[in-house]
C-alpha cells in the first residue's frame, strides 16, 4: 500500500549509503577487469563515468514515482502495462536479479571459503555458498530499515578496503597512475559498447528504485518536483558514480596486473603472503560488499515481484526465500566468462521497460496517478483484458530491436519505446480505454502535492 509520512524513516544521508552499499559490488570490479585490454585504461573510466551518470539521470526520474505517490514498482508498473500485462516487466525485472543473486553469492562464498581453508584447512564450497545465501536472505527478509542499518557500516569499510587493495596492487606489481592510464587499448569492444556494458551493470536499479524512494523522507506540502528530488538526487549521484568508477578502476588495475578478472583469485595472490591483510580484505568484501548490494539489488526486488504474483498466498519473507534458492539453484557461476555478453542482453531487456515507465509516468500522466484504481484489479488500468494493447505492443518492437544491435542494446530499445508508446497512447489507446489522470474527473486519487 502507499507508504505513509511515518512509514518514510530513511534520510538523504541514509540513502547515500545505502546507494554505496547498491553499486559497490564486485559485477564492476569483474567489468572493468574484463573490458581491459579491448579498451585503453582512459577510455574505460570514461565509459564508466558515462554510463553511470546516464543511469543516474534514469534513477531520479524513476525515483520519483516512490517520493511523490509511496508505492513500489510492482505496484507502479500496472499502470502503463495494465494489472496483468504488469507482470511482464516484473519478471523481467526480477530474473536478471536473481541470477545477480546466484553470482555474487558465488563470489562471496568463494571468498570465505578461501578464508576458511586459510585458517582452519578445512575448505566446502557448496555448504559455505548455502549459509552465505541463507544469511543474505533472513537479513532481507527482515525488510528495509534492517538493510539501511547495515549500510551504516558497510559504505566506509568498502571504500577503505578498496584504497588498501588499489595501493597493494600498484605497489605490489611496481605500477604507476602513469604508467596505468599510458596503456592503449587493443580493439575489440567499442566505446559505446563498453558504455553499455558498465551502465548495464547497475541499470536494473532504474527500473524499481520506487521499492527504495517509496521510504524516504521528503518535504511535505505543496513542493515543486525538484525541491522533492535534490536529496534523492545527490545521494544517489555521489553513492552511485565515484564509488562505481573506483571500483571499476581497482578491477582494471588487477587486470592489468596480474591478468586475472575473477577479483577472489586476485586478492588471494597479491594478499597471499599476508594472512591477516588477506582475511581482513576478504572478509570485508564478502560481508560488506556482497551482502550490502545482494540484499538491495538482487533479493528485495524480486521479493516484492513474487509478492505481487501471489499477494494472497505468499508473504515477503516467503518470496525472498523463494528467490534466492532459486538464484542457487541455477548455478549461475557456470556463465561467468560472459558477464559482458550478459548485461548487454539485459540492457536491451530492460531498455524498453525504463523508456516506457518514463513517458507513461512523465510525458502522458504528467506525473498523477489513480492510486485507488492501481488497487482495482476492475479499474482504469484494466485496459483489454488486464493488458495495455500499447505497452505490449511497445515492449515487443523496441526490445526486439535492441537485440538487433546488441552493442547499442539499451540505448536504442529505451529510445525505440519513448516514440513508439507516446504515439500509440495518443493516437490509440486513450480514446479506447481514457485515462483519469489524463482527462481529470472527480474520483482520481493521487497523493498529489504539486
Amino acid at each position: 500500500m502507499p507508504k505513509s509520512v511515518e512509514d518514510r524513516s530513511i534520510s538523504s544521508l541514509g540513502f547515500f549509503l545505502i546507494s554505496v552499499g547498491l553499486y559497490v559490488q564486485l559485477v564492476s570490479f569483474v567489468a572493468g577487469a574484463q573490458v581491459y585490454p579491448a579498451l585503453s585504461p582512459l577510455m574505460i573510466v570514461a565509459t564508466v563515468i558515462i554510463g553511470n551518470i546516464a543511469v543516474w539521470v534514469l534513477l531520479v526520474l524513476t525515483g520519483d514515482i516512490g517520493l511523490k505517490h509511496g508505492i513500489p514498482f510492482a505496484v507502479y508498473i500496472r499502470a502503463p502495462f495494465g494489472y496483468l500485462g504488469a507482470h511482464i516487466p516484473a519478471l523481467v525485472r526480477a530474473l536478471p536479479a536473481v541470477f545477480w543473486f546466484g553470482f555474487q553469492t558465488w563470489l562471496g562464498a568463494t571468498a570465505l571459503n578461501l578464508i576458511m581453508e586459510t585458517l582452519t584447512g578445512y575448505s566446502n564450497l557448496i555448504l559455505i555458498i548455502a549459509i552465505f545465501g541463507l544469511f543474505q536472505i533472513l537479513n532481507t527478509a527482515l525488510g528495509i530499515d534492517a538493510i539501511s542499518k547495515f549500510d551504516w557500516v558497510a559504505a566506509p569499510i568498502l571504500i577503505i578496503t578498496g584504497i588498501i587493495m588499489e595501493v597493494v596492487l600498484i605497489q605490489r606489481y611496481d605500477l604507476t597512475l602513469a604508467q596505468l592510464f599510458s596503456s592503449s587499448g587493443e580493439g575489440g569492444i567499442s566505446f559505446l559498447s563498453a558504455v553499455a556494458i558498465m551502465a548495464g551493470a547497475q541499470i536494473t536499479m532504474a527500473v524499481n528504485i520506487a521499492d527504495f524512494t517509496q521510504f524516504l523522507k521528503r518535504p511535505e506540502g505543496d513542493t515543486s518536483w525538484v525541491e522533492r528530488n535534490k536529496g534523492s538526487a545527490w545521494a544517489q549521484f555521489f553513492g552511485l558514480v565515484p564509488p562505481m568508477a573506483f571500483f571499476v578502476i581497482v578491477g582494471m588495475t588487477s587486470g592489468i596486473a596480474t591478468g586475472e578478472w575473477n577479483p577472489i583469485l586476485v586478492m588471494a595472490e597479491v594478499f597471499g603472503g599476508n594472512t591477516v591483510l588477506l582475511v581482513f580484505v576478504l572478509a570485508s568484501f564478502v560481508i560488506f560488499a556482497q551482502v550490502a548490494s545482494n540484499t538491495g539489488q538482487n533479493l528485495l526486488p524480486p521479493g516484492y515481484v513474487f509478492v505481487n504474483l501471489f499477494p494472497r498466498r505468499i508473504t515477503f519473507p516467503t518470496a525472498v526465500t523463494a528467490a534466492g534458492v532459486v538464484g542457487l539453484l541455477i548455478q549461475p557461476w557456470e556463465f561467468a566468462d560472459l558477464i559482458p555478453t550478459i548485461l548487454l542482453w539485459i540492457s536491451a531487456l530492460l531498455g524498453p521497460i525504463v523508456g516506457i515507465m518514463i513517458t507513461d509516468y512523465y510525458a502522458i500522466r504528467k506525473r498523477e496517478l489513480n492510486l485507488k484504481d492501481l488497487y482495482d484489479a476492475n479499474g482504469q488500468y484494466s485496459y483489454w483484458r488486464n493488458f495495455n494493447p500499447a505497452a505490449m505492443v511497445t515492449y515487443a518492437v523496441s526490445a526486439a530491436l535492441g537485440l538487433l544491435f546488441p552493442d547499442l542494446a539499451f540505448f536504442v530499445a529505451m529510445l525505440v519505446s519513448v516514440g513508439v508508446y507516446y504515439g500509440l497512447m495518443k493516437i490509440w489507446v486513450l480514446d479506447t480505454y481514457p485515462q483519469s489522470e489524463v482527462t481529470p474527473q472527480a474520483d482520481t486519487i493521487s497523493v498529489s502535492d504539486d
